[in-house]
């Protein structure tokens, strides 16, 4: 059979009419793949020689100042297809009408600009179902010069991405494991935080030498990092402080949630060596985290080993203040807190007579003389910051009955 089947062939091959007809056959099969391909390969050819394309995700602190100068574009006055934010404005917020999703074109210093602007999810080794959303601007020139679009960006940056003087940014990390873009909070002055006589004054001088400081770490090859360990009771005031020195240093802060499921080892480096510049790098209640070696066997995403590897890499950026809060100093394990990772321990007690006295005058400015009454009517107690404005709070308008009612006070919040 095999015989016949290939003397069958042969006969065929001789044909000139079939032959003739395969190769044709063949022919039109590739012509029909080239032309499908012939679209994509010119387009590759165009965007490789002469398109410049540049790209700003949602993750990026100039995310929020390219959608500034796109929504103050006069394009935007009579595009259709629109995205609307509420952003702030002086002490309220205002409707901000953007470009939305979608092609745009519009001219920019006398070229065709092309911008894209899209939603997709953020990469960082995460199930899809862990991914948050990440919204994405192309911007692209039909120009081999970049120079347009860095100068435009630089232009979006100065305009729209100046720090507000009276907020400082917050970034936080989403869910899958990469840093958000930057949501803004209030400035706090060192003044609003109620802490023993020169304990503020002394942390924010230090930090101060640390920023100054950094051709000294260099010059004797120590890594420029330095960490601050805040503790005490709960409600004393440590986050207070935090923000009240990023404030007057003019620091972003960049909280970490340690005790995220969601996070590894691996993204816990990657996130210390991509921690937005100029910030505080912040742990809150570590001892809720990591209260000894056991916690390597806890089932919780990062390792101490992981942590401690983290806090000292070589990927970790310099620059920073790395900052830890806990309410347990004694269920700390010493390798987390030796020197070389904690530099600066500091207790943030209860509030005792003066501090008392103090807040007792910032919030009732006109009565301050009741100060003294109040303090004898704690009756010589330390309290938690916390309790003492929630007591405020309730009698704002009546400071009698705050003196009053002093004697109720409990030591630390409920």
């Amino acid at each position: 059979m095999l015989e016949a089947l290939s003397q069958a062939v042969a006969a065929q091959l001789d044909n000139q009419v079939f032959t003739g007809g395969l190769a044709l056959g063949a022919f039109g099969v590739a012509g029909a793949a080239a032309l499908r391909l012939l679209p994509s390969l010119l387009r590759f050819i165009v965007e490789a020689w002469f398109i410049t394309t540049l790209t700003v995700d949602s993750r990026s602190p100039l995310f929020e100042s390219l959608v500034a100068w796109f929504a103050a574009h006069p394009y935007t006055a009579r595009c259709r297809r629109l995205t609307a934010a509420r952003v702030p404005q002086g002490e309220a917020e205002a409707l901000r009408l953007s470009p939305g999703q979608g092609s745009h074109f519009l001219y920019e210093g006398g070229m065709l600009l092309w911008v894209e602007r899209s939603v997709g999810v953020g990469n960082a080794g995460m199930s899809s179902s862990g991914r948050q959303p990440v919204e994405t601007i192309t911007l692209r020139a039909l120009s081999r010069n970049r120079a347009m679009l860095t100068n435009l960006l630089r232009t979006a940056d100065r305009q729209f991405g100046g720090r507000d003087p009276d907020c400082i940014a917050v970034h936080m990390v989403e869910s899958y494991g990469e840093w958000s873009g930057r949501t803004t909070i209030r400035r706090r002055p060192l003044s609003s935080v109620f802490l023993a006589d020169g304990v503020g004054e002394a942390l924010l001088e230090d930090a101060r030498t640390f920023l100054a400081g950094e051709a000294w770490y260099s010059a004797r090859g120590i890594p420029w990092r330095r960490g601050y360990l805040l503790y005490g009771p709960p409600g004393t005031g440590k986050t207070s402080l935090i923000r009240a020195l990023a404030s007057e240093l003019d620091l972003d802060l960049s909280i970490v949630n340690l005790a995220s499921d969601r996070l590894d080892d691996q993204q816990l480096c990657a996130l210390l060596g991509t921690a937005p510049a100029r910030s505080v790098l912040l742990f809150e209640d570590i001892d809720a985290v990591f209260r000894d070696r056991d916690a390597e066997t806890a089932g919780r995403g990062i390792t101490f080993s992981g942590l401690l590897n983290a806090i000292d890499g070589v990927m970790s950026q310099e620059g920073h203040l790395l900052v830890m809060t806990t309410n347990h100093l004694d269920r700390l394990d010493p390798a987390l807190i030796r020197p070389g990772r904690i530099d600066r321990r500091q207790e943030i007690g209860l509030a005792t007579g003066e501090q008392i006295a103090r807040m007792f005058q910032a919030f009732y400015p006109d009565r301050g003389g009741l100060a003294g009454a109040f303090v004898a009517a704690v009756g010589g107690r330390a309290l938690a910051p916390a309790v003492l404005q929630g007591h405020f709070l309730q009698h704002r308008s009546d400071p009698d009955e705050a003196v009053r009612t002093a004697a109720r006070l409990t030591a630390r919040p409920r």
